[in-house]
């Protein structure tokens, strides 16, 4: 017991020694550091601001009015000419509806005439009953030649009992007739009562024309 109490305060102060012994140490360092004089920052200087000057309002200019720019006028140009388009064919219109042939107006019709050379002018052919060339001739009527009109008969003269009729214009060894005839047949009262059968061109050519017309003929035929 005594001796703790005594090891106690040995420690107490030991402990005190060696804090003093780290004081002087500290001392001795600080002692031999240099020593820093502190440098003196000088304030700012501060420059007085000089006073407001009164600056004069802006003066409202009036702009110049602006100057009018003369504007060219564009060069006409030619207008291109239409091209012409060629004209629409036109459509022919649709052909007529039938009519109804008008109904002859005499009873016997006249077939085409024809004519060859022969020794002597003559004219002369055959009223059938019919449109059959086979068919019977009709007897008993009057045969008239003349011109184109069918009025006025140069000469007539009644058909046979077969139905032919012959007109002579000059006999054989006479002198030839030139001229263009037509032939026709009349009834009992002398009206008409046939088309009108021609023409026949007599002429004067040889018999070595083709064309030579001396003996002419025309039939008749009943409707």
């Amino acid at each position: 017991m005594f001796l703790k109490h005594w090891g106690a305060r040995l420690a107490l102060v030991a402990l005190l020694f060696a804090g003093a012994l780290a004081c002087r140490t500290a001392d001795v360092f600080v002692a031999q550091a240099p020593t820093t004089t502190p440098t003196r920052t000088p304030r700012p200087t501060f420059t007085p601001l000089p006073p407001p000057t009164d600056t004069p309002a802006p003066t409202a200019t009036t702009p110049p009015e602006p100057t009018a720019v003369p504007t060219k006028r564009p060069t006409a140009r030619p207008l291109p000419r239409p091209t012409l388009r060629p004209a629409p064919t036109p459509v022919p219109p649709p052909p007529a509806a039938p009519t109804t042939p008008p109904q002859p107006q005499f009873q016997y019709a006249a077939n085409p005439p024809s004519c060859t050379h022969a020794g002597n002018q003559y004219i002369k052919g055959r009223v059938y009953d019919s449109k059959d060339p086979t068919a019977n001739g009709v007897p008993g009527l009057k045969m008239a030649l003349g011109g184109a009109d069918g009025n006025n008969a140069y000469v007539t003269t009644p058909n046979e009992g077969d139905g032919f009729y012959t007109f002579t214009l000059s006999t054989p060894g006479a002198p030839a007739k030139a001229g263009t005839y037509y032939v026709w047949i009349l009834d009992g009262s002398g009206n008409r009562i046939s088309d009108v059968g021609g023409p026949i061109n007599m002429n004067l050519t040889g018999s070595d024309d083709p064309n030579s017309c001396w003996a002419g003929s025309v039939d008749f035929w009943r409707r």
